[in-house]
């Protein structure tokens, strides 16, 4: 089988990458747009996320410092912006807003108490009104609890009435954004192509062996944290036997960008020389994608 051209496997790649960093632009978008929905950042391990950032800085640094291509960059920057964008809406929503909410229900309850007090203190009823009054507050309390599960139902069919929606706007949000993203790479490598001193071009220099050892560790950094973020997530579903408070399209476009993420790297080339400084990166795309499919797994058997 004849080998792929360069010039042809590095527009492939070129053009995986930037599907990839389509899907991980949006990733985020259905767990963000859910947790605003429900008012709670319960269901994402927060664990999770802070691994997530961490391990973004290392792979950053080590993708910078390899002079790694400038998909894997750009992909490793977006990965930052919006897992930190993640990370604050849930300790927004689970440290602020909770105890913003906690206040006002506190208060609400003091005042209801300050109501039993000064009821407590008028002249108690006679036995027929004593029964007639019990007998109010018994439908009332019926009353209440009747428009609470209905409450509950209304939330719950207007909850599924969007999956449909939430499906419909990550679909057109990842073409929108792939077709977006093709078209300022198609200008940055136009523009690296037509002038040589840009800056542009990535592997140009040699770097020196200690930078890239340096580099390789935090590669290697990144990878591991990267596979471990996801086990307390599983671990969190499995006991909880739930995945509540959780977007199914959170784990599906990671699945879909890992896996796009480290063709972009494959398609190049599969020589050990090329494949060498990529390792880490692969390992911590690929080892995830086993987790993901955990976690998918999960939404099945739980789904009730």
């Amino acid at each position: 089988m004849d080998a792929v051209p360069e010039s042809t496997a590095q527009l492939l790649s070129n053009a995986i990458g930037y599907l990839s960093l389509a899907c991980w632009v949006v990733v985020m978008f259905p767990q963000i747009l859910l947790n605003y929905r429900r008012k709670s950042g319960e269901g994402v391990n927060l664990l999770m996320m802070i691994a997530w950032v961490l391990g973004d800085i290392f792979n950053i640094a080590g993708a910078l410092m390899q002079d790694l291509v400038l998909s894997t960059i750009l992909i490793g920057s977006y990965y930052l912006l919006v897992d930190s964008t993640l990370l604050s809406q849930t300790l927004y929503y689970r440290l602020v807003y909770k105890a913003h909410r906690t206040k006002t229900q506190g208060g609400a309850g003091t005042d209801e108490e300050g109501q039993l007090l000064d009821s407590s203190s008028e002249p108690q009823p006679a036995a027929g009104e004593q029964q007639q009054h019990e007998q109010q507050q018994h439908e009332q309390q019926s009353n209440q609890s009747e428009q609470g599960e209905q409450q509950q139902e209304e939330v719950t069919a207007w909850y599924h009435s969007h999956q449909l929606a939430d499906f419909i706007g990550v679909v057109l949000s990842v073409a929108s954004v792939g077709c977006l993203v093709v078209m300022i790479g198609a200008l940055v490598f136009g523009h690296a192509a037509n002038n040589d001193d840009s800056g542009l071009k990535l592997n140009s220099t040699k770097r020196e062996p200690n930078v890239q050892l340096v580099a390789q560790v935090m590669g290697t950094i990144s990878a591991i944290v990267y596979i471990m973020s996801y086990v307390p997530q599983a671990l969190q579903n499995h006991r909880r036997k739930s995945c509540d408070g959780l977007s199914i399209w959170l784990f599906l476009l990671s699945l879909m960008g890992n896996t796009t993420y480290a063709l972009a790297i494959l398609v190049v080339s599969l020589s050990p020389e090329y494949l060498a400084p990529y390792v880490p990166w692969l390992l911590g795309a690929l080892v995830p994608c086993l987790i993901h499919i955990v976690i998918l797994y999960q939404f099945k058997i739980y789904r009730h």
